[in-house]
């Protein structure tokens, strides 16, 4: 099995083990997130975001590797070796520096409404700088959650994004649409992650539970109740985008335009 794959395995299995304590410790305190293990920063990290694009280019990319011989589209895993710019956001790294790897993919728009939302950031892998050299910095590669090829994008890790952000109001009630999944598939099984787009800025707040659904279609000019599809964790709030992680599902066919509802307390 592919390095990249096997640790991302092993990251959702220590997903699932937070999942099953979660559920155990679920009904002493219904108010705690249902599946704390969602917000650890690994995750977080592995996680992808909309951006605009102009803010996350030419930051700097992977330039080459100590790998003898390597080609520009051959993975590259743990615990190969990179070379990146010393400087990265106009910021000079240090041995220790944690460095997040990635591509933007997919432009993604507003299914409702067409508004374009911009590209999806994708990361492809995680390292540590171990040395520094005339003007780049080598990195060695601690976790791949997809192919990591040179030409990848890289950015320094900043403690706030292996941080859920609590500073997001939620706690009220909040509809909107489904924009985009990680992954672009017919079929999102659990823990695949989506993102949801809300009608005010930090609307929601990381740990808070939004349920899936789609309006019930119109028969004889009534309508009939609506399709519950499952349900998911919000695990970052950005502005009015929040990511999601589907924990439980009862249909696979979610697509961008379906909708959420906030739960929980607050959510009336």
């Amino acid at each position: 099995m592919p390095r990249p794959v096997h640790r991302l395995l092993t990251l959702i299995v220590s997903v699932l083990a937070g999942a099953a304590m979660a559920t155990a410790a679920g009904a002493q305190d219904s108010t705690e997130p249902p599946i704390p293990a969602l917000l650890e920063s690994t995750f977080l990290l592995s996680t992808g975001r909309i951006v605009d694009a102009d803010d996350f280019q030419g930051e700097g990319v992977i330039l080459g590797t100590t790998r003898e011989l390597a080609l520009r589209d051959q993975s590259l895993t743990a615990p190969d070796r990179v070379f990146v710019p010393r400087s990265l956001r106009s910021r000079g790294l240090r041995p220790g520096d944690v460095i997040q790897f990635y591509r933007l993919e997919r432009r993604i728009l507003d299914p409702w409404t067409g508004e374009r939302l911009g590209r999806l950031l994708l990361p492809t892998g995680l390292g540590a700088v171990d040395s520094l050299g005339g003007e780049v910095a080598r990195v060695r590669l601690t976790h791949g959650f997809l192919p990591v090829l040179i030409g990848d994008y890289a950015r320094p890790v900043e403690e706030a994004d292996t941080l859920a952000n609590l500073s997001a109001v939620g706690g009220q009630a909040v509809e909107g649409p489904v924009v985009a999944s990680q992954d672009e598939k017919a079929i999102l099984p659990p823990f695949d992650r989506i993102f949801l787009r809300t009608p005010t800025p930090m609307a929601l707040t990381p740990g808070q539970v939004v349920l899936l659904y789609r309006p019930g279609p119109v028969e004889d000019g009534r309508r009939l109740p609506d399709v519950t599809i499952g349900r998911a964790m919000v695990i970052r709030v950005e502005d009015r985008i929040a990511a999601a992680v589907l924990y439980e599902t009862y249909r696979s066919d979610l697509t961008p335009g379906d909708r959420f509802r906030s739960e929980g307390p607050g959510a009336e």
